[in-house]
């Protein structure tokens, strides 16, 4: 810890080209990252979109990189690191991701919500509650087939079609005095694939969901124009932080769960 110390809907349905969305911001900024979730198993469609992330109490820490890295669990606030500005210039403690939420500009197809938790103290308020986990469902929508010139019930995305969510978020400023030059956050985005009828163009009763994981990547660089790094500490630290293991199991247990 005392090395550290020292030291955030649009919804083009059908099969798109999945853009990789830029991951990497500038500390202090208010801004989106983009998820590109999809199935790729035939015969299964997606059906709704989770994303836990590393706002604490508890976060896994990995400090270095390359061959010179140590991971160990850890409690935030991180002392003295990270830190939020508010427009009067007021200073106070900051989560690596603050504010977190699913766009609501696609209401009419997905379903969003967003589970809160206790989290470290953070803000003027010293706010102890924020997102933990956010979701993506999808509604049972109606889709024009043009051929036929019927609609058709279709309340997931074909295996194989990708959709892009963007989450929005705020994050934190690194203190002037601290030698954190990069926050790694690394978030796990959860896609819930369940199995379909390719014909019939319905979700097969009682089947199994098939819960995929993979990382959402969030970079945050030391602004180094205007918050330097002080002189005795060389080329800077590099921090990555991660949702604990057990909140990841609890993202795949609602996901799975969810009607």
């Amino acid at each position: 810890m005392k090395n550290i110390a020292k030291l955030m809907l649009l919804l083009p349905i059908g099969i798109t080209a999945p853009v990789q969305a830029g991951t990497s911001f500038t500390e202090g900024a208010r801004d989106t990252v983009t998820i590109h979730p999809s199935c790729r198993t035939e015969d299964t469609g997606l059906t709704a979109i989770g994303v836990v992330l590393p706002n604490g109490p508890d976060i896994k820490v990995t400090i270095g990189s390359g061959d010179s890295k140590t991971t160990s669990v850890m409690t935030l606030p991180y002392p003295d690191a990270l830190i939020s500005k508010d427009r009067k210039g007021n200073i106070s403690d900051a989560n690596p991701i603050m504010g977190a939420s699913p766009s609501f500009n696609q209401a009419a197809i997905f379903g969003t919500d967003v589970m809160k938790a206790t989290v470290a103290a953070y803000g003027k308020k010293k706010t102890t509650e924020d997102s933990k986990m956010i979701f993506w469902k999808l509604k049972g929508v109606n889709a024009y087939d043009a051929a036929t010139d019927k609609l058709i019930s279709m309340p997931y995305v074909p295996a194989g079609g990708f959709i892009t969510v963007e989450m929005g978020f705020s994050l934190p400023r690194f203190t002037p005095t601290s030698c954190l030059k990069t926050l790694k956050a690394r978030g796990k985005q959860i896609a819930r694939c369940d199995q379909v009828d390719s014909t019939s163009h319905t979700i097969v009763a009682n089947s199994e969901a098939d819960i995929r994981e993979k990382r959402m990547r969030l970079t945050i660089n030391r602004d180094l124009v205007k918050n330097p790094l002080p002189e005795h500490c060389g080329k800077g630290l590099e921090v990555t932080i991660e949702a604990t293991d057990a909140e990841v199991e609890a993202l795949k247990a609602k996901m799975a769960a969810m009607k």
